[in-house]
């Protein structure tokens, strides 16, 4: 989940929100993901989800005003091609409200089960968080998404010195268990916080991480304590904005070309998301470690006749016992459907994860534990 509470001044125009109405493209993608390659939460073997989420957090801005573009058509096709899983947060701009319009119209139109995904972020610096709050808040994005229940909601909480997380998680747990939410989840939470949640009592079934290639942080202890819960992880960043892909693997150039130190082509930093991603891959080790890494990613994709992205992709799918970790993959436009789904079609082997980890062996960070630097730490 990429956060950043400037968000909520992001307001949703009316005439962006509303004149995109449903409307199937003229060629709209057979369904790419069976019901086979479906995942479940725990004690729940009635709800499923796609292994690959569609996240929103475009909506909140910093992606340019061509996400907005035929919105409603974008999402209808990510739903009719398998893809039916839509990752938001009530501090993403007018996400709720986009996909609130879509579910009215797609449920109206007899389109097959969509699942939600938002998130609690409370602004916890600047107002005392009560049971009274949390439920306001509910409220509010029940209404933005025309539900009468909310299928999962996700908590995150900003600075574990400022107390009532856990109180805040039971809050969550008591709408649960009066039927206005489904599932209980976390963002961001590193190991402890997160075990003091479940150990309070709530039923936790997933937490979403930002996890990759180039940030392995999960690994130190957040993967084998979920795993260990029966809670998911829903990982953001898993392609780095773009970073793990085809368009930057490429040979270091050599000699004449390389004057003034200009050995690969220049990343045109445009979204928000590639500036964040590229602090990451600095930590990760820089641009020369990046670009081996890519090139190890290239070789590995060519031989399995898939792309850069689904190898990233697939390796963290197949981390710890293969069916903890489900990528959210930004929704931007329907051109990468296809692409997407390839993913779900092949498997590393141990050739490849060796030679994957030779690089990763090199790595010099990202360090500690879940969303530790971003907290200063």
């Amino acid at each position: 989940m990429r956060l950043s509470y400037k968000n909520r001044a992001f307001t949703c125009a009316s005439r962006t929100c509303r004149a995109n109405s449903v409307r199937a493209y003229a060629s709209a993608p057979a369904t790419l993901i069976d019901a086979s390659q479906r995942a479940r939460f725990k004690n729940d073997n009635n709800y499923t989800f796609s292994p690959l989420i569609n996240g929103c957090w475009q909506f909140a801005g910093g992606h340019g005003r061509e996400v907005f573009d035929n919105v409603q058509a974008k999402l209808e096709t990510h739903a009719a091609a398998g893809f039916t899983s839509f990752d938001t947060a009530d501090i993403y701009g007018p996400s709720e409200e986009i996909l609130g319009q879509f579910l009215k119209a797609h449920s109206a139109a007899g389109g097959a089960p969509v699942q939600v995904f938002t998130k609690y972020v409370p602004n916890i610096f600047q107002q005392q968080i009560t049971p009274r709050a949390v439920e306001a808040a509910i409220r509010r994005s029940m209404a933005k998404l025309q539900v009468d229940q909310l299928d999962l909601v996700q908590l995150h909480w900003w600075e574990y010195s400022i107390p009532g997380m856990v109180d805040t998680a039971l809050a969550l747990a008591d709408l649960q268990s009066r039927g206005l939410i489904r599932f209980v989840g976390t963002t961001n939470m590193d190991t402890a916080a997160l075990a003091s949640i479940v150990d309070a009592g709530v039923d936790v079934v997933v937490n979403q991480v930002q996890f990759s290639l180039l940030d392995r942080r999960p690994l130190n202890g957040m993967l084998q304590y979920s795993q260990s819960k029966g809670i998911k992880l829903f990982t953001y960043g898993s392609v780095g904005g773009g970073l793990l892909s085809d368009k930057y693997a490429e040979e270091p150039r050599t000699g004449l070309f390389a004057l003034g130190g200009n050995r690969y082509t220049p990343v045109d930093l445009n979204t928000s998301s590639l500036k964040m991603y590229w602090n990451v891959a600095k930590q990760f080790g820089g641009q020369d470690l990046w670009r081996q890494l890519l090139l190890v990613l290239k070789r590995i994709a060519d031989r399995h006749g898939v792309s850069v992205a689904n190898v990233a992709l697939r390796w963290v799918m197949q981390q710890g016992d293969g069916r903890t970790v489900f990528p959210i993959v930004g929704l931007r436009g329907t051109s990468h459907l296809a692409d997407n789904a390839r993913t779900l079609t092949f498997s590393l082997d141990q050739a490849d994860l060796d030679a994957i980890a030779e690089v990763l062996a090199r790595a010099k960070g990202p360090a500690g534990d879940i969303y530790s630097f971003e907290r200063g730490n």
